[in-house]
Order: structure tokens, then C-alpha cells, then sequence
């Protein structure tokens, strides 16, 4: 367990995400004006459309490159690597769950919200394409999607298009059941590299 703690690098990932969080609360409301090629002119895309990419990439930073001896221990620790993934969302969850309620005064409960659900989304799709695409590569597919949303899916009064999740609405049951989605994937692909025939 300590040889796992030290190759998944937890404090860097546990600074991350605080960091993450910390800058989130401070200056989340902040947004970027975009020109759009979605059919709006332009769009003031929020800064949380791209700040969980830092933890989900992180995560993906802190697993690493697979070393031999784990494709050969008696503990496997894939499913290790799906709950250190779980454990970095519920974390978010835990925090943004007080904003939400409107515990916290002076912070958008839909800020907290958002970013909770396009954490899951990013990290669903890192870890789809860890076991897709390789560790090196994996990050491109949620970064490509945070670009591709920032730029094509704003419609017509800066609605989000029914496809760009990470810049729909809290209310939006689609994009909240398509990210939980991709992140169960994720961590089931994760998973499945414990099972024999299957890493």
C-alpha cells in the first residue's frame, strides 16, 4: 500500500486538487469572451468550463507509466487506481455540496455544481483514454472537448448545444447523466486491468 501511495504520487494530486478548488471558489464567476462558431456570435465562456482539466489530468499525470513488476504482483492495483479516481470527484462532491445548499455565502452554487459534473465528465473520458489511447496520450480527449465546447457549443442567446455538457446548465439531466456515464466507463475500464485476459 505504501509503494502504491508513493507511484500514484497522492500529495501531488491531493495539492492539485485543492489548488484546483481554492482557485475555483476565488475567481470560478470569471469568464472569457470567445468568439463562437456554434451559431452565437460570441459567448463569455466561465472559467469553470476548463478548471477541472487540471485534476484530471493530474490524475492521469500521478498513475504514470505501468512499471513490469505490476503487471506481475499478487495485489493488482487497478482497482486501487479506480478508487483513487472515485475518491478525487467524491472529494469535489463533498466540497461543492455546501456551496450548493448555499451554506457558503458569496460562492454560485451553480459554479460548484458545474464543477463537479465536468470533473466527473474529464475524468471519465482521461480514463477512457488511458486504456484506449495509452497514459501519455489520455489527456487529450477531455482537453480536445473542453476546446471544442469553448468554441462550437454555444448556441443563440449563449445556450449551451445539447452535446456540450460542460457548459449546460446544473438543471440539465442529460449532461449530468452523460458525464456520471463516462466516468463509470472510465473506472470500469480502469478496473478490469486486475482481471485476468484483460490488462
Amino acid at each position: 500500500m505504501t509503494w502504491w501511495l508513493y507511484t500514484r504520487r497522492t500529495v501531488l494530486l491531493a495539492v492539485v486538487t485543492a489548488g484546483f478548488w481554492m482557485t475555483t471558489l476565488a475567481v470560478g464567476n470569471t469568464s472569457l469572451p470567445l468568439p463562437q462558431l456554434g451559431g452565437a456570435t460570441s459567448a463569455s465562456v466561465p472559467f469553470v468550463l476548463f478548471a477541472p482539466l487540471a485534476p484530471a489530468i493530474a490524475l492521469n499525470a500521478c498513475y504514470g507509466t505501468p512499471t513490469p513488476v505490476e503487471a506481475t504482483a499478487v495485489r493488482r492495483v487497478a482497482v486501487r487506481d479506480s478508487l483513487l479516481a472515485l475518491a478525487v470527484v467524491a472529494a469535489t462532491a463533498a466540497v461543492a455540496t455546501p456551496v450548493a445548499a448555499g451554506w457558503i455565502s458569496g460562492v454560485d452554487g451553480f459554479l460548484a455544481e458545474s464543477a463537479v459534473r465536468n470533473l466527473a465528465c474529464y475524468t471519465g473520458l482521461a480514463l477512457i483514454g488511458r486504456t484506449v489511447l495509452g497514459n501519455h496520450a489520455s489527456t487529450v480527449i477531455p482537453t480536445l472537448l473542453a476546446l471544442t465546447v469553448s468554441v462550437f457549443g454555444y448556441g443563440p442567446g449563449q445556450a449551451a448545444h445539447w452535446w456540450a455538457w460542460p457548459a449546460a446548465q446544473p438543471s440539465d439531466v442529460l449532461s449530468w447523466a452523460g458525464s456520471a456515464a463516462l466516468l463509470m466507463i472510465g473506472l470500469y475500464r480502469t478496473a478490469r486491468g486486475d482481471f485476468p485476459g484483460h490488462s
